[in-house]
Protein backbone atom coordinates (compact mmCIF):
# COMPACT_ATOMS: atom_id res chain seq x y z
CA UNK A 1 0.00 0.00 0.00
CA UNK A 2 2.83 2.45 0.57
CA UNK A 3 5.14 4.05 -2.72
CA UNK A 4 7.72 5.32 -0.57
CA UNK A 5 8.22 5.28 3.13
CA UNK A 6 10.99 7.33 5.26
CA UNK A 7 13.17 5.39 6.98
CA UNK A 8 15.34 7.27 9.98
CA UNK A 9 18.00 4.33 10.34
CA UNK A 10 20.78 6.37 9.06
CA UNK A 11 20.63 9.84 11.34
CA UNK A 12 22.11 7.96 14.24
CA UNK A 13 24.88 5.76 14.19
CA UNK A 14 24.03 2.28 16.06
CA UNK A 15 24.04 3.16 19.80
CA UNK A 16 23.94 6.68 19.62
CA UNK A 17 21.64 9.12 20.24
CA UNK A 18 21.11 12.73 18.83
CA UNK A 19 21.74 14.00 22.08
CA UNK A 20 25.21 11.90 22.27
CA UNK A 21 27.93 14.71 21.54
CA UNK A 22 29.62 12.40 18.60
CA UNK A 23 30.96 13.55 15.32
CA UNK A 24 28.73 11.28 12.69
CA UNK A 25 31.08 9.33 10.85
CA UNK A 26 29.69 9.26 6.93
CA UNK A 27 30.88 5.60 6.75
CA UNK A 28 27.89 4.69 8.30
CA UNK A 29 25.48 6.15 5.31
CA UNK A 30 28.01 4.55 2.77
CA UNK A 31 26.93 0.94 4.21
CA UNK A 32 23.05 1.93 4.90
CA UNK A 33 23.04 2.90 1.89
CA UNK A 34 24.61 -0.14 -0.01
CA UNK A 35 22.95 -2.81 2.09
CA UNK A 36 19.46 -0.82 1.31
CA UNK A 37 20.25 -1.22 -2.43
CA UNK A 38 21.94 -4.07 -3.15
CA UNK A 39 19.65 -6.04 -1.02
CA UNK A 40 16.32 -4.70 -1.98
CA UNK A 41 16.66 -4.76 -6.07
CA UNK A 42 16.06 -2.35 -8.89
CA UNK A 43 13.20 -1.98 -7.62
CA UNK A 44 13.65 -0.26 -4.45
CA UNK A 45 13.28 3.59 -4.40
CA UNK A 46 14.59 5.64 -1.21
CA UNK A 47 13.52 8.72 0.31
CA UNK A 48 16.83 10.22 0.19
CA UNK A 49 17.26 12.79 2.76
CA UNK A 50 19.66 13.93 5.64
CA UNK A 51 18.13 16.74 7.58
CA UNK A 52 14.30 17.18 9.19
CA UNK A 53 12.65 19.32 11.43
CA UNK A 54 13.46 17.23 14.35
CA UNK A 55 17.28 16.78 13.96
CA UNK A 56 20.24 19.19 14.08
CA UNK A 57 21.64 20.27 11.18
CA UNK A 58 23.81 17.58 9.34
CA UNK A 59 26.62 20.10 8.16
CA UNK A 60 27.40 20.41 12.04
CA UNK A 61 27.28 16.46 13.16
CA UNK A 62 29.27 15.70 10.50
CA UNK A 63 32.19 18.52 10.60
CA UNK A 64 31.26 21.94 12.68
CA UNK A 65 34.97 22.89 11.46
CA UNK A 66 33.86 26.18 9.52
CA UNK A 67 36.71 25.93 7.20
CA UNK A 68 34.64 22.33 5.92
CA UNK A 69 31.22 23.85 6.27
CA UNK A 70 30.74 24.48 2.38
CA UNK A 71 32.21 21.77 0.75
CA UNK A 72 30.15 19.62 3.32
CA UNK A 73 27.17 20.90 2.31
CA UNK A 74 28.19 20.30 -1.24
CA UNK A 75 29.25 16.65 -0.72
CA UNK A 76 25.68 16.06 1.02
CA UNK A 77 23.94 17.66 -1.62
CA UNK A 78 25.74 15.85 -4.33
CA UNK A 79 25.14 12.30 -2.87
CA UNK A 80 21.56 13.15 -2.38
CA UNK A 81 21.11 14.35 -5.95
CA UNK A 82 22.91 11.36 -7.37
CA UNK A 83 21.67 8.30 -5.61
CA UNK A 84 18.47 6.10 -6.78
CA UNK A 85 15.17 7.78 -4.64
CA UNK A 86 13.48 10.86 -4.43
CA UNK A 87 15.36 13.61 -2.55
CA UNK A 88 14.05 16.02 0.07
CA UNK A 89 15.97 19.45 1.02
CA UNK A 90 14.92 20.83 4.22
CA UNK A 91 14.76 24.59 4.40
CA UNK A 92 18.34 26.09 4.91
CA UNK A 93 20.12 23.03 3.69
CA UNK A 94 20.65 24.16 0.52
CA UNK A 95 22.32 27.16 1.84
CA UNK A 96 24.53 25.14 4.64
CA UNK A 97 22.65 26.18 7.58
CA UNK A 98 24.03 25.10 10.74
CA UNK A 99 23.56 24.20 14.54
CA UNK A 100 22.62 27.50 16.31
CA UNK A 101 24.73 29.17 19.05
CA UNK A 102 21.98 29.25 21.69
CA UNK A 103 23.55 31.02 24.69
CA UNK A 104 21.45 29.67 27.43
CA UNK A 105 18.07 27.66 28.04
CA UNK A 106 16.06 30.43 27.87
CA UNK A 107 16.46 30.94 24.11
CA UNK A 108 14.80 27.81 23.26
CA UNK A 109 11.49 26.89 22.80
CA UNK A 110 11.34 22.75 21.91
CA UNK A 111 9.41 21.31 24.81
CA UNK A 112 11.43 18.15 24.06
CA UNK A 113 14.65 19.87 24.76
CA UNK A 114 13.22 21.87 28.12
CA UNK A 115 11.65 18.32 29.59
CA UNK A 116 15.10 16.48 29.27
CA UNK A 117 17.06 20.09 30.52
CA UNK A 118 14.57 19.65 33.58
CA UNK A 119 15.49 16.01 33.92
CA UNK A 120 19.07 16.16 33.39
CA UNK A 121 20.10 19.18 35.29
CA UNK A 122 18.79 17.24 38.58
CA UNK A 123 21.97 14.51 37.61
CA UNK A 124 24.51 17.20 35.94
CA UNK A 125 23.56 20.60 36.96
CA UNK A 126 22.66 23.72 34.92
CA UNK A 127 25.76 23.72 32.57
CA UNK A 128 26.26 20.40 31.66
CA UNK A 129 22.55 19.80 30.83
CA UNK A 130 22.47 22.68 28.56
CA UNK A 131 25.00 21.79 26.55
CA UNK A 132 23.68 18.46 26.26
CA UNK A 133 20.64 19.59 25.16
CA UNK A 134 22.34 21.41 22.80
CA UNK A 135 23.89 19.02 20.94
CA UNK A 136 20.71 17.38 20.04
CA UNK A 137 18.17 20.35 20.50
CA UNK A 138 15.24 20.33 17.45
CA UNK A 139 15.44 24.23 17.89
CA UNK A 140 18.52 23.93 15.47
CA UNK A 141 16.38 23.55 12.73
CA UNK A 142 13.36 25.88 14.10
CA UNK A 143 15.56 29.14 13.83
CA UNK A 144 14.35 31.60 11.23
CA UNK A 145 15.33 30.50 8.12
CA UNK A 146 18.37 32.83 6.90
CA UNK A 147 17.20 35.00 4.44
CA UNK A 148 19.31 38.45 4.51
CA UNK A 149 21.94 39.99 6.83
CA UNK A 150 18.44 42.27 7.84
CA UNK A 151 17.37 42.60 11.19
CA UNK A 152 15.94 39.28 12.09
CA UNK A 153 17.39 37.91 9.24
CA UNK A 154 14.98 39.08 6.70
CA UNK A 155 12.84 36.45 8.04
CA UNK A 156 10.05 38.74 9.19
CA UNK A 157 10.19 42.27 10.71
CA UNK A 158 9.24 41.81 14.14
CA UNK A 159 10.94 39.55 16.70
CA UNK A 160 10.39 35.57 15.42
CA UNK A 161 9.35 32.80 18.04
CA UNK A 162 12.75 31.78 17.84
CA UNK A 163 15.70 33.74 18.02
CA UNK A 164 18.82 33.38 15.34
CA UNK A 165 22.51 34.12 15.74
CA UNK A 166 25.49 35.64 13.83
CA UNK A 167 25.32 33.20 11.72
CA UNK A 168 22.96 34.96 8.82
CA UNK A 169 25.17 38.13 8.54
CA UNK A 170 28.16 35.03 6.99
CA UNK A 171 24.95 32.70 5.12
CA UNK A 172 21.60 33.53 3.97
CA UNK A 173 20.31 33.30 0.72
CA UNK A 174 20.48 37.07 -1.05
CA UNK A 175 24.02 36.59 -0.67
CA UNK A 176 24.47 32.88 -1.90
CA UNK A 177 22.49 33.97 -4.63
CA UNK A 178 24.40 37.04 -5.82
CA UNK A 179 27.85 34.30 -5.26
CA UNK A 180 28.41 31.90 -8.59
CA UNK A 181 30.00 29.25 -6.08
CA UNK A 182 27.79 28.83 -3.06
CA UNK A 183 26.13 26.14 -1.95
CA UNK A 184 22.42 27.36 -3.39
CA UNK A 185 23.98 27.36 -6.64
CA UNK A 186 25.75 23.67 -6.79
CA UNK A 187 22.44 22.67 -5.34
CA UNK A 188 20.24 24.28 -8.60
CA UNK A 189 23.04 22.87 -10.70
CA UNK A 190 22.75 19.80 -9.38
CA UNK A 191 18.83 19.93 -9.33
CA UNK A 192 19.51 20.88 -13.47
CA UNK A 193 21.51 17.99 -14.42
CA UNK A 194 19.68 15.38 -12.29
CA UNK A 195 16.59 16.87 -14.06
CA UNK A 196 17.94 16.40 -17.68
CA UNK A 197 20.77 13.44 -17.50
CA UNK A 198 18.12 10.97 -16.27
CA UNK A 199 20.73 8.96 -15.70
CA UNK A 200 21.28 9.54 -12.25
CA UNK A 201 17.72 9.53 -11.57
CA UNK A 202 16.76 6.08 -13.03
CA UNK A 203 20.39 4.39 -14.04
CA UNK A 204 21.62 1.09 -12.55
CA UNK A 205 23.64 1.95 -9.64
CA UNK A 206 26.65 -0.01 -9.59
CA UNK A 207 29.05 0.60 -6.14
CA UNK A 208 32.75 0.12 -6.39
CA UNK A 209 35.51 0.10 -3.63
CA UNK A 210 33.05 -0.96 -1.10
CA UNK A 211 35.61 -1.97 1.40
CA UNK A 212 37.90 1.82 1.00
CA UNK A 213 37.18 3.62 4.48
CA UNK A 214 36.14 6.91 3.59
CA UNK A 215 35.49 6.49 -0.27
CA UNK A 216 31.90 5.81 -1.66
CA UNK A 217 32.20 5.76 -4.97
CA UNK A 218 29.41 4.73 -7.75
CA UNK A 219 28.77 4.23 -11.53
CA UNK A 220 25.00 5.36 -12.33
CA UNK A 221 24.05 3.77 -15.92
CA UNK A 222 21.42 3.29 -18.80
CA UNK A 223 21.25 3.73 -22.66
CA UNK A 224 21.90 7.19 -22.40
CA UNK A 225 25.68 6.69 -21.12
CA UNK A 226 27.31 5.97 -17.52
CA UNK A 227 28.66 8.36 -14.82
CA UNK A 228 31.01 8.37 -11.92
CA UNK A 229 30.27 9.82 -8.52
CA UNK A 230 33.47 9.78 -6.09
CA UNK A 231 33.17 11.30 -2.84
CA UNK A 232 36.03 11.47 -0.08
CA UNK A 233 33.59 11.41 3.10
CA UNK A 234 36.39 12.66 5.55
CA UNK A 235 38.50 15.17 6.26
CA UNK A 236 41.71 13.44 5.00
CA UNK A 237 43.48 13.18 1.58
CA UNK A 238 42.41 10.07 0.03
CA UNK A 239 44.01 8.18 -2.59
CA UNK A 240 41.49 8.30 -5.93
CA UNK A 241 40.86 4.95 -6.49
CA UNK A 242 39.96 4.51 -10.37
CA UNK A 243 41.18 7.89 -11.14
CA UNK A 244 38.89 9.62 -13.99
CA UNK A 245 40.52 10.41 -17.09
CA UNK A 246 38.22 9.67 -19.60
CA UNK A 247 35.09 11.78 -19.15
CA UNK A 248 33.81 15.44 -18.04
CA UNK A 249 33.80 16.30 -14.77
CA UNK A 250 30.46 17.93 -14.45
CA UNK A 251 30.23 19.36 -11.06
CA UNK A 252 32.62 19.30 -7.95
CA UNK A 253 32.88 20.95 -4.89
CA UNK A 254 36.61 22.11 -5.39
CA UNK A 255 36.87 24.50 -8.14
CA UNK A 256 39.67 22.47 -9.87
CA UNK A 257 40.26 18.62 -9.97
CA UNK A 258 43.44 17.16 -8.11
CA UNK A 259 45.21 14.45 -10.02
CA UNK A 260 45.72 11.54 -8.28
CA UNK A 261 43.90 12.64 -4.27
CA UNK A 262 41.08 13.45 -3.28
CA UNK A 263 41.02 16.28 -0.69
CA UNK A 264 38.91 16.89 2.22
CA UNK A 265 35.06 15.92 1.74
CA UNK A 266 35.33 16.07 -1.96
CA UNK A 267 33.13 14.97 -4.43
CA UNK A 268 33.11 15.05 -7.85
CA UNK A 269 30.42 14.06 -10.64
CA UNK A 270 31.92 12.38 -13.89
CA UNK A 271 30.23 11.67 -17.17
CA UNK A 272 31.91 9.14 -19.16
CA UNK A 273 33.24 8.92 -22.61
Amino acid sequence: ELDLIFSFDHLDMPGRGKFDDYQYDLNYYKEYIIYWLENYGNQCWMSLFFENHDQPRMVSRVDPDPQYRMVVAKLLATMLLTLPGTPFIYQGQEIAMINKDFRSIAELRDIESLNFYAEWRKELGDHEAFQRVLVGSRDHARAPMQWTKGQYAGFSTVEPWIGADADYQLCNVEDQMAAADSVFHYYRQLIQWRKTHRTLIYGEITFVNKKAKDLFTYYRRDEEGVYYVECNLSRKKRKRKGRRSDGERLLANYPESAAEELRPYEAAVWKLK
